[in-house]
């Protein structure tokens, strides 16, 4: 019961006068940075419903960067011309 005497007297004092606590102007920037972000994140997801795209801007089938060519080449099995190495 003693431990207990103890917990309630720390914790009816409060933090000590050289303690520093982020206290209202702490909560108010956080909660603005948080309302702000709300509305930052509306107007994106609203700019990106605008967003229209057609039928030939379709990235779905579009060949990885790495992709070899598969058109044939126009030079290949001409005369004079050397074949590229595989």
């Amino acid at each position: 019961m003693n431990s207990m005497n103890a917990l309630v007297t720390l914790a009816s004092e409060g933090p000590a006068a050289d303690t520093v606590t982020p206290g209202v102007l702490g909560f108010i920037a956080v909660a603005s940075v948080g309302v702000a972000l709300y509305f930052l994140m509306k107007s994106m997801r609203k700019r990106l419903d605008g967003i229209q795209v057609g039928p030939g801007d379709s990235r779905a089938g579009a060949e990885p960067a790495g992709a070899p060519d598969t058109e044939p080449d126009s030079t290949a099995g001409a005369p004079g011309t050397a074949s590229p190495p595989p």
